[in-house]
């Protein structure tokens, strides 16, 4: 059964013109059980819970509306989505072609704790960026090299990895981290990092290289991947932010498991959203220091005075 809500929701969306419902697409169904979700698995004790259900409110005495910051919140993420949309394609990647761009996936180590991962991002971040600056050393086409990137966290359970997880993953897992394969009874976090790259004159195969000699060879731990020429570079870069910046706790969401029921009014989808101990864990990982998305993203700018492309 649907609620009044729900029912008033849906008919706001429907009746909107499609620039009002880029104003408003956080109301969508499923991003609207989204916000529900991550409330209902963190609870009212939970000292965010307060700031979510405020979140869109008027405060009365400045006029202005209040946002709770977490990165799970559908209204929260897509306000900043819109702003890093505009930084990339306005300033730091201003006046660059599709020739010039890459998108790099990096995996790291995946752990059974949250209190690991930041020591990991740290590091990777130190030695992407000493990569990049021994390189531009000996070879003044590196000057030019530059990205922005955020970190995402994929999560599963270790019983999943023989019978749910894709290839590529899998082979990750069980030849790399095999300590990782027969903890059945815990769930495995998979942070990594998604960064688009202006490489200037330096080949996509050149940098992917580079990134694999700096210590990350392990299988399908790099991906580097070209930009597609057929579109433009203003909506593959705005494409990249949105992906980069999905911030989803469904299981699997993309490949969709996610079935169809019948609610005895309509079809609806069926979500595997994550387990409330791991929303409420990952919640927790994401606001522990400064604002969650900040600790998220990274990026290093070119050499600047140094010309390092045509």
């Amino acid at each position: 059964m649907t609620t009044k809500l729900d029912d008033l929701r849906m008919a706001l969306v429907e009746g909107a013109s499609w620039q009002d419902k880029k104003k408003i697409r956080w109301l969508y169904p499923g991003m609207a059980e989204q916000r529900t979700r991550v409330m209902k698995a963190i609870g009212p004790r939970h000292d965010k819970y307060d700031r979510m259900e405020a979140c869109g409110t008027m405060d009365d005495n400045h006029n202005n509306m209040r946002l709770c910051g977490v990165p799970l919140c559908p209204r929260c993420f897509m306000r900043r989505r819109g702003k890093e949309t505009a930084m990339a394609i306005q300033k730091q990647f201003a006046g660059a072609t599709n020739d010039q761009m890459a998108f790099l996936t990096l995996l790291v180590s995946p752990t059974c704790d949250l209190s690991t991962v930041d020591p990991c991002i740290d590091a990777t971040e130190t030695r992407l960026r000493n990569i990049i600056r021994y390189k531009r050393r000996s070879d003044v086409r590196w000057n030019a090299v530059q990205y922005v990137g955020w970190w995402e966290m994929d999560r599963h359970n270790a019983s999943d990895i023989h019978d749910k997880l894709g290839r590529n993953k899998r082979i990750a897992l069980e030849s790399e981290w095999p300590v990782l394969v027969h903890r059945l009874d815990q769930t495995v976090w998979q942070p990594h990092l998604h960064a688009i790259v202006c490489l200037g004159d330096v080949p996509v195969e050149e940098f992917k290289q580079a990134i694999r000699v700096g210590g990350y060879d392990k299988p399908y731990q790099v991906n580097v991947k070209e930009f597609d020429h057929n579109r433009g570079v203003a909506e593959n870069i705005r494409d990249l932010v949105r992906y980069c910046m999905k911030f989803r706790i469904e299981q699997d969401y993309k490949a969709s498991t996610s079935q169809l029921i019948w609610n005895g009014s309509a079809l609806v989808v069926q979500r595997r959203w994550w387990d409330d101990k791991d929303i409420t864990a990952y919640v927790g990982w994401l606001m522990c220091k400064r604002g969650g998305f900040e600790r998220l993203k990274t990026r290093m700018g070119p050499e600047r005075g140094r010309a390092g492309s045509k």
